[in-house]
């Protein structure tokens, strides 16, 4: 019961701060494919996008947008409970857990914002969970239901595919081999194949696009204007950042807990039954940094860890106030991070907040917003409409036949989303989805350009390319320049027959 009270506080937490910002290009691009039902997509399965779907009949608001994702949070920290009690841990360990749970800063990040690793921790919680379950009832029957967590979270992110394989591996390596034996695993392995099947035939007949999505994500790599990376081309450097990011995006406070629940579940006789827990997250941390893979890759593995964690401390401090002190420690070092994750500030005063602790404006400089995420947020109706300047500044004649065209899927989501009050025409792109849905129909005679990515491609395709105007958001300093915005004209070919050179897959 503590553990559900804690997770209704942490969804009402998360449902106080859903429409403090705007959306981020990752949302509005999500919001395209919900345009464009299908059972999967370049860069992910479907269930994103029929989450973005639900949210149409209240215009795309971001409170309606981001309603599951807060869900999944408040779920995540119920199962984080869970999970402690099925370790052993008592009250204290549970409602421990739940409070970990919630305020680790990416899966508060996670709970604003409606991307494929909303659902992530949530899902692989959830199989953790049934698998124990599985383990110490003995009950076979469980699989049915560890088939249907594995296909919500496939449909959700790919990355279930590392969990399944770490757990299984892990199960393998120690005597919980045995719940293999039995004919409902493989009854149940061929429900979840079939049902994921059709967003793997979609993969397969459209060239495995994900792959290449993987592949252009590595080689975009660069860094924030700010000089700072989160991910690297060099393997060595790239793998010290992976764990270096482990414990910014769990925090340095949660992850005292999570290392003590993995020590537990190592070295605990009483934890012996759980001990794949601890191989699991071993294989899933070693082939992330073997794929070159990003710091957030894994982050959905921490919930069983942190409830490990939670139990081993409520055997080893048994006194109540020894229990207090633990649990004001922990709020003591997380709270104040918890702005940089969720955003409960208005923007002007996270900002002077962010100032007040040294991380921004010294030495006479101005204060900028150094949250990546939050500098997505903001101005792309502005972004619109200056576009919107552009196609409005050209003859009639020409504007009737004028394509729009942007080369990152989020600028192209947001000109599609905000477009209709600007009365702009179909927007195309070149990244991603919006590269496989085509150029609709336009002929390349007369197109807008906006973006950089593509800036050397597009001038070897059209003859006569202008700059016509740049488009500065200054809350993106962390992130990017401004946008240039061109118009181009006199294709080399028509538009349909150059745009294979246009495209490009990455995250």
């Amino acid at each position: 019961m503590t553990g559900l009270l804690i997770s209704l506080a942490t969804f009402v937490m998360h449902a106080t701060a859903l429409h403090n910002y705007g959306l981020v290009g990752d949302e509005m691009y999500f919001i395209e494919c919900s345009k464009h039902l299908a059972w999967g997509y370049a860069d992910q399965p479907p269930l994103v996008a029929i989450a973005a779907l639900m949210a149409a009949p209240f215009g795309y608001e971001p409170f309606a947008l981001r309603i599951l994702p807060a869900i999944c949070a408040a779920l995540t920290v119920w199962l984080a409970s869970l999970i402690a009690r099925e370790l052993g841990g008592g009250r204290f360990a549970q409602a421990f857990a739940a409070v970990a749970t919630a305020l680790v800063p990416a899966y508060l990040l996670l709970g604003n914002l409606l991307v494929t690793t909303s659902f992530e921790p949530l899902s692989w919680s959830i199989v953790v969970y049934l698998v124990i379950r599985l383990i110490r009832s003995g009950d076979p029957r469980y699989w049915y239901a560890i088939a249907a967590a594995f296909t919500f979270g496939m449909y959700g992110k790919y990355s279930m595919l590392l969990l399944a394989a770490a757990v299984a591996i892990g199960l393998l390596l120690t005597k919980e081999r045995r719940v293999f034996r039995t004919p409902h695993f493989l009854v149940a392995a061929l429900l979840a194949f079939a049902a994921v099947s059709p967003n793997l035939a979609w993969q397969w007949t459209h060239g495995w696009p994900f792959l290449k999505v993987i592949h252009g994500d590595f080689e975009h790599r660069h860094p924030f204007r700010s000089g700072m990376m989160l991910e690297y081309k060099n393997f060595a450097i790239n793998a010290l950042a992976f764990v270096a990011e482990q414990f910014l995006y769990t925090s340095p406070a949660v992850a005292i807990v999570w290392v003590t629940g993995l020590v537990a579940l190592i070295a605990s006789p009483r934890m012996r039954d759980v001990r794949w827990i601890a191989i699991a997250f071993g294989l899933s941390i070693a082939a992330a940094i073997a794929l070159e893979g990003k710091g957030y890759y894994v982050i959905a593995i921490y919930v069983p860890l942190i409830a490990a964690g939670a139990s081993a401390l409520e055997r080893a401090v048994r006194t109540v106030a020894l229990r207090s002190a633990a649990t004001a420690v922990l709020l003591l070092l997380t709270l104040p991070l918890v702005p940089f994750s969720l955003p409960v500030l208005p923007v002007q005063e996270f900002l002077a907040y962010s100032q007040a602790l040294h991380l921004t404006g010294q030495n006479g400089t101005p204060p900028h917003l150094i949250q990546p995420l939050y500098a997505q947020e903001f101005g792309w109706d502005n972004f619109t409409a200056r576009v919107a300047a552009v196609y409005e500044s050209l003859p009639p004649k020409i504007r009737a036949k004028t394509g729009i065209f942007a080369d990152t899927y989020g600028e192209a989501g947001a000109l599609a989303l905000y477009g209709p009050r600007y009365h702009l025409p179909t927007i195309v792109g070149s990244q991603n989805n919006f590269f496989l849905w085509g150029p609709d129909g336009y002929d390349g005679s007369s197109m807008i350009v906006v973006g950089a990515t593509q800036q050397a491609t597009i001038r070897k395709l059209f003859r006569k390319v202008t700059l016509v105007t740049t488009i500065a958001n200054p809350y993106e300093w962390v992130l990017q320049g401004p946008d240039p915005v061109y118009y181009c004209s006199d294709p080399i070919a028509p538009l349909p027959k150059i745009w294979p050179q246009l495209g490009w897959y990455g995250a």
